[in-house]
């Protein structure tokens, strides 16, 4: 099969583009900048089946060179993070995270879904996290995004089931793994707390206590996740990664 894979320049986007062509698939590994292309190409020279493209999905020339592709899956990964509290917020933050992991995926999305309606054929795989879930204090913002990304693909697959179309998509939902994104994004909050300040070095302690004890060091469970949402002959709605995390969200949503 032919995959594109956005937000594949590091962690788990990476690897996975990795794994797919090692099990003889064609991947076009796309990253956000022409910087990350240019290190990325160099990792896999040794690859003749992954082609390594600049796509930004914000930008909507990035997202014409990908319908100008004929892709049989399109593993839509690209998202940045933000943490911190709603009341601390600067709102052109929130509305660049909403644009970037919200908005622009939906476009790209949006316009390859109807490209396959067209020739009846392909499918998406959605990456979302089990922060959409469950309520996570000051990843409110971040998780709000990802709840998003469940609720329209969740709409979609059932409108998709309306058609007479093979065209299918499905959800991946991570919990923690130790790609340094989730080091990255709660670090970004402590700047210029101001409501925090008293608590922020308890709070700094909490979070990478937390994150030392639960983040799974290999990626190898969330990968064979993605790996099956790409290739199962029965598409399921959502693949879900490590275990333990995911059946303790679902204990948690029981307490909703």
């Amino acid at each position: 099969m032919r995959i594109l894979i956005t937000g594949a320049a590091s962690g788990i986007g990476y690897l996975t583009a990795l794994t797919l062509a090692e099990r003889g698939h064609f991947v076009y590994l796309t990253c956000h900048t022409q910087k990350q292309v240019l290190n990325v190409k160099e990792k896999v020279s040794d690859y003749e089946n992954i082609k390594v493209l600049k796509v930004d999905i914000t930008k909507s020339d990035d997202r014409k060179k990908v319908l100008e592709l004929d892709v049989d899956v399109l593993y839509s990964n690209a998202a940045i993070g933000i943490s911190g509290s709603i009341l601390e917020h600067n709102i052109t933050e929130v509305k660049k995270v909403f644009e970037v992991n919200v908005f622009s995926n939906f476009l790209l999305v949006r316009d390859v879904l109807r490209k396959m309606i067209e020739k009846d054929s392909g499918r998406i795989v959605m990456m979302s996290s089990l922060a959409g879930e469950v309520t996570i204090p000051f990843l409110g913002v971040y998780s709000a995004t990802k709840a998003s990304i469940n609720s329209l693909v969740r709409s979609l697959k059932l409108e998709l089931k309306t058609l007479d179309t093979r065209v299918d998509i499905a959800l991946v939902e991570p919990g923690l793994y130790h790609t340094g994104f989730n080091n990255y994004v709660i670090d970004s909050k402590y700047n210029n707390d101001k409501y925090f300040k008293d608590v922020k070095d308890i709070l700094y302690n909490l979070e990478h206590a937390f994150l030392f004890l639960t983040e799974k060091k290999k990626l190898d469970s969330i990968i064979i996740q993605i790996v099956r949402a790409v290739e199962d002959k029965k598409l399921k709605r959502v693949y879900k990664a490590p275990f333990l995390q995911s059946w303790l969200v679902k204990v948690l949503s029981l307490f909703k």
